[in-house]
């Protein structure tokens, strides 16, 4: 079961490292680092699910550099070294890129339709540059910045499917500043298209003074196809949820550099996620009020479950009235 499961999952035999910190060893009297404790969930219920380890006052300190703490640290699995952490504003790794494509250095070198986007780039100081793909399109029809983020009760999609969480948010909105509607002439709640040069998406808008005129945004992986995660073709998810996915293409616009570069990050390769340009005008009020785009429903994979509805509302009614509840 799933208590059972927390408590005794180790990220491998016998590392000591399980999802739970707290009350660690076959006696719950160790920490961070320990056997499974056969009596550790019930330690947690009694200390109201809380787990509370002061570090000693001379760790608190400068502990990128602090040698007590790094030992501590490592004795407990939590960094494999006991060195000093040193955030280095200069970086002689991307340097050496950048020599290399200016050929000054010997050895590998990028491929010449390469070379001025590594010297670029490749930069050993921080420094701030325009997304690719701004420079590729036409930034007036699009002037808006769309970012997506985390859901904060959930990672991605995944725990989105607790009957809990799906009373709290089954649907994103378009997050804009009220300015934004005020100029595109809508309002709070309407539906709206979210418009990129590689695609579109129609959602709800919803206002909000804590964004900034120049950008939307919204939550990631709420929205799911219709009858994806066993759910109904007709829940939430999928007739009011969404995804930006739709407006955010896999490769940039042709280039000098190539016909298929990658829309990611040139030096570290995360994808452009922040980096679409978009705009947003209000929907047809003919049009159906469900996001767009819709796919045809998904089927039962072979071997899934499929409840029906009246089947849980009759057995729900029954535990209902053993526990008492009337309504």
């Amino acid at each position: 079961d799933y208590p059972d499961f927390v408590v005794n999952f180790e990220t491998s035999p016998g590392s000591g490292i399980g999802f739970l910190a707290g009350w660690r060893g076959k006696g719950g009297e160790k920490f961070l680092k320990g056997e499974p404790n056969p009596r550790q969930w019930e330690m947690y219920a009694k200390n109201n699910c809380v787990f509370h380890y002061k570090l000693p006052r001379s760790y608190q300190y400068m502990r990128n550099w602090n040698k007590g703490y790094l030992e501590w640290a490592r004795a407990h699995a939590m960094t494999r070294y006991a060195e000093p952490i040193t955030v280095h504003l200069y970086s002689e790794v991307l340097q050496k890129f950048r020599l290399a494509a200016q050929g000054k250095r010997p050895g590998k070198q990028p491929p010449e339709r390469l070379r001025k986007r590594v010297e670029m780039y490749f930069d050993p100081l921080p420094f701030y540059h325009e997304t690719l793909e701004s420079r590729l399109i036409d930034t007036q029809t699009y002037p808006l910045n769309a970012l997506t983020q985390r859901p904060m009760a959930m990672y991605h999609s995944w725990d989105s499917q607790n009957a809990w969480l799906r009373q709290i948010h089954t649907h994103n909105y378009l997050f804009v500043n009220p300015l934004l509607g005020k100029v595109n002439g809508f309002h709070d709640g309407d539906w709206v298209w979210v418009e990129s040069p590689h695609g579109k998406v129609r959602c709800m808008a919803r206002f909000s003074n804590a964004v900034e005129p120049g950008t939307v945004w919204t939550w990631n992986a709420i929205g799911k196809a219709a009858g994806a995660w066993g759910l109904t073709p007709k829940a939430n998810e999928s007739q009011k949820g969404f995804l930006l996915n739709h407006v955010i293409s896999e490769e940039l616009p042709a280039c000098e550099a190539g016909e298929h570069m990658s829309n990611s990050d040139p030096v570290t390769g995360q994808a452009a996620w922040f980096d679409v340009r978009v705009r947003v005008y209000k929907a047809d009020p003919e049009e159906p009020e469900v996001t767009s785009p819709q796919f045809v429903p998904q089927r039962a994979l072979p071997g899934q479950q499929v409840r029906k509805g009246r089947w849980q509302a009759y057995f729900a009614g029954v535990f209902r009235k053993k526990a008492g509840i009337s309504k």
